[in-house]
């Protein structure tokens, strides 16, 4: 029965992971929104991961056990599961730091990438030649004992710094977004994702023990990444619509235009909103800052009296569906 058990929780984690996958794919193919392509990433690079650094130590653990292994054996096929992993988990937190800056309208900077691939990287290359001495050396049981559980400590701490490093950043600039709604969901969905990496943060020293609490860890894992990826994409259904967005006729946003006073300037900001583009991407095509796309959407926020993106496009298609004439009722 212990056997069964094992094998569900590792099947169950596995299924959650490739829905993780899917989910994200989705979304992506859906809204494609740029920090999407990212979170998208993230979820692929962290799986992978869990796949072969941490189900595939742990399988490898419980057969080793069974077969008599010697501590040496065992902990050696362990951290060499481990290490074919990291660099998917390197990529993955990469990843996520982008995807933080990204969903509030800001660049990774180039020193901030620098900073981060020579702190993982180093500590990637550190793992690996101590692996290796480990194996060329006569360690005892002991040694090997100190070391497991000095990779567990400093294991934790990267994957700590990685995740405030990005959160940090998310809820600094949360309140630069203009839209309430949007800020206070990233801050909700930062939140989600800390209590679930946090809580498998804590089972993470029990990783490498075997028995329950190994595998209670590999289903925390890999249900964090399920949790804010499910709010997120509930917020995006009811927020936001699919793109690309149909474009208006010219005499649509014609009459648009004329009935709610919209600059030229401001008509060409609307276009691109229809397609889709966050507000970093507008300001890329049209070549402004990013303070003055937010200026404009203000402005046409006040103008047509509505709250987001998504009750702008409906009155502008609103204009579409009449012959012209009376205005229709504007959305508050």
């Amino acid at each position: 029965m212990g056997d069964l058990i094992f094998g569900a929780a590792l099947a169950i984690s596995l299924g959650i992971g490739l829905a993780s996958v899917l989910l994200s794919h989705r979304l992506q193919k859906r809204f494609r929104i740029n920090y999407l392509s990212s979170y998208l990433y993230f979820q692929v690079f962290i799986n992978v991961f869990g796949v072969y650094g941490i189900v595939g130590q742990v399988i490898a653990r419980q057969i080793l056990s069974r077969r008599g292994a010697s501590f040496e054996t065992t902990e050696t096929i362990r951290h060499f599961f481990t290490f074919l992993g990291l660099p998917f988990l390197i990529l993955a937190w990469y990843m996520f730091l982008r995807l933080t800056r990204e969903m509030v309208d800001q660049d990774l900077s180039r020193k901030i990438t620098l900073i981060f691939f020579a702190i993982f990287g180093g500590a990637l290359m550190a793992y690996g030649l101590i692996i290796v001495w480990a194996n060329v050396s006569t360690w005892t049981d002991s040694q090997y004992a100190d070391f497991s559980s000095g990779f567990n400590i400093l294991y934790a701490i990267l994957v700590a710094v990685a995740l405030v490093s990005g959160l940090s950043g998310l809820f600094r600039r949360a309140p630069d977004i203009e839209d309430k709604k949007t800020a206070k969901a990233v801050r909700i969905f930062g939140s989600a994702f800390f209590l679930a990496y946090s809580a498998a943060l804590v089972l993470s020293p029990y990783a490498y023990s075997g028995g329950t609490m190994a595998v209670a860890y590999v289903l925390a894992f890999f249900s964090a990444n399920l949790v804010p990826l499910f709010y997120w994409r509930a917020f995006l259904l009811k927020s936001r619509p699919a793109a690309p967005q149909p474009q208006a006729s010219p005499d649509t946003m014609t009459r648009f235009v004329e009935e709610f006073k919209i600059s030229k300037r401001e008509e060409d900001v609307i276009r691109e909103l229809c397609a889709g583009k966050t507000n970093k991407e507008i300001a890329e095509t049209l070549f402004i800052s990013l303070q003055t796309v937010k200026d404009h959407i203000y402005r046409i926020y006040l103008k047509t009296e509505v709250n987001n993106r998504v009750q702008l496009i409906n009155l502008i298609q609103s204009h579409g569906s009449r012959d012209g004439g009376s205005s229709p009722a504007r959305r508050g």
